[in-house]
């Protein structure tokens, strides 16, 4: 059983993102996707191109296949003369081959008739009646795609760990696969709690307000390649939350509790946690998003969130985003970083790192952060921000200077 970390014992955000990395395994099953459901998905077995793409010899441009040695006096002024066999459109055989002092005009992608050596462009070419005046001479290969140049018979062409772009998903399809195998996506339960907390789309009562945080939580879980199942609002009951946990932790990789893990006489999910599993840690020391409790329930991770809107949404993305992209054995996000002027001061925080709200402008050819930072209960602090200042614990900022801004 895991140690009651009251919050008078911190964690630091960096060791709390850590642990929680560590704990996130990637998964090892495996399932079968049809290729509609594959784009975003990590390949599980490497793809072997059982036969040459494309499958024969064909033609880059609409023209006429030829010769090579028939054009080699052909210029501008004095052109060859060929007589015209047939059209061979893309998709068909051609029922001919190029002999001595023939051509076939040939669409792009049509199969280059037995006997010709290359292709030259309409554009260079008149035509009289049914022979052909071709302007240019062409070395052997112009305008051909040989076959196998995209991908040789026996080649791995896409390996394990691999995330199925459009691209990648159009490889499988030039193979003729209609299924693939990748890695399962992590599964996560949104367990929302409050007595005063109401779904979306029912009328409040006074007192009352609306669950943002399951909403706005679902899209994030689902960007970093996981599967979301938003079970129904808690009250605040210790059995009722230890019993949903129950049957979450043996359907999910990982449960997401939003509420309920503030020290105080709601404080339901530590005691839970205590009682049925372990807890990594509780209370981070950081500004906002000090709430956060991550422990382990059998073989499921459970991230208990601070109910207050931006400090859960904050939180999800310092934690769960990176957890679950890890799980779903996705690369890390790329962290991008701008220089940017303070358009108002931030006052330090005592003993805990803040993290600051900003929104970005460019102003001429400067680019300025203005902090959008509203309290940890309000949703448009985050709904503003494009991007993180982080300070340290006790250090503050000052109209003017530069700052180092992570892009949300």
């Amino acid at each position: 059983m895991g140690h009651f970390r009251p919050f008078g014992e911190l964690i630091a955000l960096e060791r709390a993102q850590e642990l929680v990395l560590a704990a996130a395994q990637p998964m090892n099953s495996i399932e079968c996707v049809s290729l509609p459901d594959a784009a975003g998905r990590v390949l599980a077995a490497p793809v072997v191109s059982d036969r040459d793409v494309p499958g024969f010899d064909r033609s880059a441009m609409d023209g006429y296949a030829v010769r090579a040695a028939d054009l080699t006096s052909a210029t501008p002024t004095e052109p060859v003369r060929l007589v015209l066999l047939e059209a061979v459109h893309a998709g068909h055989q051609p029922r001919s081959a190029v002999t001595a002092g023939h051509c076939i005009q040939v669409a792009t992608g049509a199969p280059l008739p037995e006997g010709a050596e290359a292709v030259v462009k309409v554009e260079d070419t008149v035509r009289e009646g049914n022979a052909i005046l071709l302007h240019i001479a062409v070395e052997r290969g112009k305008h051909v795609v040989p076959r196998g140049e995209d991908m040789r018979t026996g080649v791995e062409v896409l390996s394990p760990g691999m995330v199925l772009t459009p691209a990648r998903v159009g490889v499988l399809a030039a193979l003729g696969l209609a299924q693939t195998e990748v890695f399962c996506c992590p599964r996560v339960t949104l367990l929302p709690t409050g007595t005063e907390v109401v779904p979306p789309g029912r009328p409040l009562e006074t007192g009352q307000v609306y669950d943002s945080n399951a909403p706005a939580l679902e899209p994030l879980v689902q960007q970093a390649g996981a599967i979301a199942k938003h079970m129904p609002i808690l009250d605040d009951e210790q059995e009722v939350l230890e019993e949903t946990l129950r049957v979450a932790t043996g359907t999910s990789e990982m449960v997401v509790v939003t509420g309920g893990s503030s020290v105080g006489e709601r404080d339901l999910l530590a005691p839970a946690m205590e009682r049925l599993g372990s807890v990594e840690f509780h209370g981070v020391a950081v500004k906002p998003g000090k709430p956060v409790l991550f422990g382990r329930l059998d073989d499921t991770l459970v991230l208990g969130l601070p109910g207050n809107p931006t400090s859960c949404l904050l939180s999800a993305w310092l934690f769960l985003r990176p957890a679950l992209r890890r799980m779903a054995r996705l690369p890390p996000d790329l962290r991008r970083y701008r220089q940017a002027k303070l358009t108002a001061p931030v006052q330090p925080v005592l003993g805990r790192d803040q993290l600051m709200m900003v929104r970005l402008e460019v102003t001429g050819d400067e680019l300025h952060a203005t902090p959008c930072y509203r309290g940890s209960g309000a949703i448009m602090s985050m709904a503003q921000a494009d991007g993180l200042v982080a300070l340290s614990a006790g250090t503050g900022a000052n109209t003017g200077d530069q700052v180092e801004v992570e892009l949300l």
